[in-house]
């Protein structure tokens, strides 16, 4: 059987759709019934029944992309194999990342990665922990950086930094000379957060639920998608926001945001961790970056 065909029959399967497929393979969709048509002749049998536009696997069908997704899998596991034993130091590899590792953290990781290994290209997806999470579940990217466990068993997560979230204020009047506020008047100010499914939000929720409290409880009168929105919202008055300090620490130190404690929430750290598929083996590619990011860490532990 060619390979080839069982990839495109099993991507087909995937996305439950010819077209989704071929704008993933980056082929015509002519072309992928073409292929579709090719294997269900060399097998004799319907592999997908179609129903007006949507498409069902038959049972042949079922069983050839249990077994056909492990064929593929051993392949790529032997070719990575191949070319790590070949030393192979080039190419592209994609790394998802939520906001704050993806925008504070792993661009200066990644261009020191680059100066040790020119030959391989990186490129860095940007969403949130769940988003992320998905796009590594797909394949999309090899490894997630993100703010918070998921508990699911699919995944690997592993520790490799660490921030602390604060409320930030804006720079107004208001707050000028305050340090702490207790937990009843944060209750009551109007407060700007991000989307559901931000590492943020989750390490927020978490400490709340710990004082069983919910954000349901707070004035929030803004949900914005990223951290720079966030940010701006607070500088023009908006409201407060509890936010990375890794993402803040140019206005504070500028007098653009201020920073308030919550007495009853004290400080609130919250671990950044690497996640990787737990049935997928790395790319040589992926495993030397995270070789890479392994030794950063242990440089920074003996400073």
């Amino acid at each position: 059987m060619d390979l080839r065909l069982l990839e495109v029959f099993c991507c087909v399967a995937e996305c439950g759709s010819f077209s989704r497929a071929a704008q993933r393979l980056h082929l015509t969709q002519p072309t992928i019934s073409g292929h579709i048509k090719s294997l269900e002749q060399q097998l004799r049998t319907r592999l997908f029944v179609r129903l007006g536009r949507r498409i069902q696997l038959t049972p042949a069908g079922e069983l050839l992309q249990e077994h056909g997704e492990r064929i593929l899998e051993m392949r790529r596991v032997m070719v990575d194999g191949l070319q790590r034993l070949l030393s192979r130091q080039e190419g592209h590899l994609r790394l998802g990342a939520s906001t704050i590792p993806g925008e504070y953290l792993l661009p200066a990781i990644a261009g020191r990665f680059h100066r040790r290994r020119p030959g391989i290209r990186v490129t860095i997806e940007i969403g949130d922990t769940r988003g992320i999470a998905q796009r590594v579940e797909g394949g999309e990217v090899e490894i997630g950086f993100v703010g918070a466990r998921l508990p699911h068993r699919q995944f690997r997560f592993r520790k490799f930094a660490e921030d602390v979230l604060i409320l930030s204020t804006p720079p107004t009047p208001r707050w000028r000379n305050v340090r702490s506020i207790p937990l009843a008047e944060a209750k009551n100010e109007p407060m700007v957060v991000r989307e559901p499914g931000s590492g943020t939000r989750m390490a927020f929720e978490r400490r709340l639920a710990e004082l069983s409290l919910d954000l349901s409880q707070f004035t929030v009168v803004a949900e914005l998608g990223s951290t720079t929105a966030v940010k701006e919202a607070v500088k023009a008055n908006v409201g407060v926001a509890v936010i990375s300090d890794l993402a803040v620490r140019s206005e504070l130190q500028a007098g653009l945001l201020g920073r308030v404690r919550i007495r009853e929430i004290g400080k609130l750290r919250r671990d950044f961790f690497t996640l990787v598929h737990s049935k997928r083996a790395l790319s040589p590619l992926a495993s030397a970056f995270l070789e890479h990011l392994r030794e950063e860490v242990l440089r920074g532990e003996r400073r």
